[in-house]
């Protein structure tokens, strides 16, 4: 059994996704890189240079069973375990409308909502990431310690919501809390914690540039106060970036 552990994280060719696997692997792990193509995660892997040796590119894209199922049986045979999965890919409205204003609308203003929008970023935000966790399960369940962190959002919380608008990514946030909530229950016999955490608000192509956090704060808290500091006893539950138990 390899005793180094070994992360996985999701949408990892830029920024906070980028952000996770160079703070994990300074940290002393061996990282998987994804990204939607192998060559991506490749020039990802060769841009980040010699002090990273420890990354590995592989192909996922999140939303297809088959990149699910191929990662998963090249994890089982490469690591024999996996101890952490990062789940980060991620929309949302801005970067949906970064090219196209009308689709923009459709996914944050009401009397320009469209199902299948919505349902779009449902499938990528909530229900791939944790396709991915339980095609993961059993490699996982390998580990000594394994944990499954699920990027969510502030956005994601009925109790702050307060306004209207940005539908279909508050939805799918919302939805990704629950069905890691469900989840965590199915494979806490497992040995494996799963939980949301709110990154806070991030300087990223998400959260624009006054927001109030960097990308290397909002990890390296997360790292500190979650992934090093959150137990089974704790799975299901939503967090905030400093370890602060999040509002549903």
């Amino acid at each position: 059994m390899i005793k180094k552990r070994i992360a996985l994280v999701t949408g990892a060719a830029k920024g906070m996704g980028l952000e996770w696997v160079k703070q994990l692997s300074t940290a002393g792990y061996t990282v998987i890189l994804t990204a939607r193509s192998l060559k991506k995660a490749e020039d990802t892997v060769k841009d980040l240079g010699a002090t990273h040796t420890e990354i590995v590119p592989m192909k996922l894209e999140i939303t297809e069973s088959v990149d699910r199922d191929n990662l998963a049986k090249e994890i089982a045979l490469s690591f024999g375990k996996l101890d952490l999965l990062v789940n980060n890919a991620g929309i949302n409205s801005r970067t949906r409308g970064a090219i196209n204003e009308e689709l923009f609308k459709k996914n944050v203003f009401i009397d320009e909502l469209d199902a299948e929008e919505l349902t779009n970023m449902v499938n990528v935000n909530a229900t791939s990431p944790i396709l991915l966790a339980n095609a993961l399960k059993d490699v996982m369940a390998q580990s000594e310690n394994p944990m499954v962190v699920n990027i969510s959002s502030w956005m994601s919380s009925i109790t702050i919501k307060k306004d209207g608008g940005n539908y279909s990514y508050a939805v799918s946030k919302a939805a990704l809390n629950m069905m890691n909530r469900a989840f965590a229950n199915d494979v806490k016999p497992l040995g494996i914690t799963s939980v949301v955490v709110n990154p806070g608000w991030v300087q990223t192509d998400m959260g624009g540039a006054k927001a109030a956090l960097s990308p290397q704060e909002s990890i390296s808290s997360m790292i500190k106060s979650v992934v090093n500091e959150v137990g089974l006893e704790q799975s299901g539950e939503f967090f905030n970036y400093d370890g602060a138990v999040h509002p549903w």
